[in-house]
């Protein structure tokens, strides 16, 4: 995918969002924002995933974002570092115990980090 099909439509609000998520994960690392309680069990879940990939040391969901900036969360993964993600309270795994899409449901969501097994 060339940078010229990126500055339409969905392609531009995936790397503002994924812009914004990057930023919001420095200023946890540097304590301005707080981690997710849970944070140990959700990446220990990430660790296992039959989705993650490890490039250049770190461990993703999926292909790194701009490797595969259009995507199915649910099946190619977020492209998000496993780590940081898992950091961020307001996060959700793609994916549900079964490797299907997660949904936020009225009575809760679905994801692997929500319903933890």
């Amino acid at each position: 995918m060339g940078v010229l099909s990126l500055c339409c439509g969905s392609g531009l609000a995936a790397l503002s969002r994924a812009a914004a998520r990057s930023a919001a994960s420095r200023l946890r690392r540097l304590g301005l924002l707080a981690d997710s309680p849970d944070w140990i069990q959700r990446t220990s879940i990430c660790e296992m995933c039959p989705m993650r990939i490890i490039h250049r040391g770190v461990s993703y969901c999926g292909r790194p974002f701009l490797q595969q900036v259009q995507r199915v969360p649910a099946e190619d993964g977020c492209g998000c570092p496993t780590h940081e993600k898992a950091r961020s309270p307001d996060e959700h795994c793609p994916i549900d115990w079964r490797n299907r899409p997660a949904r936020q449901l009225p009575d809760g969501c679905t994801c692997k980090w929500c319903n933890p097994a």
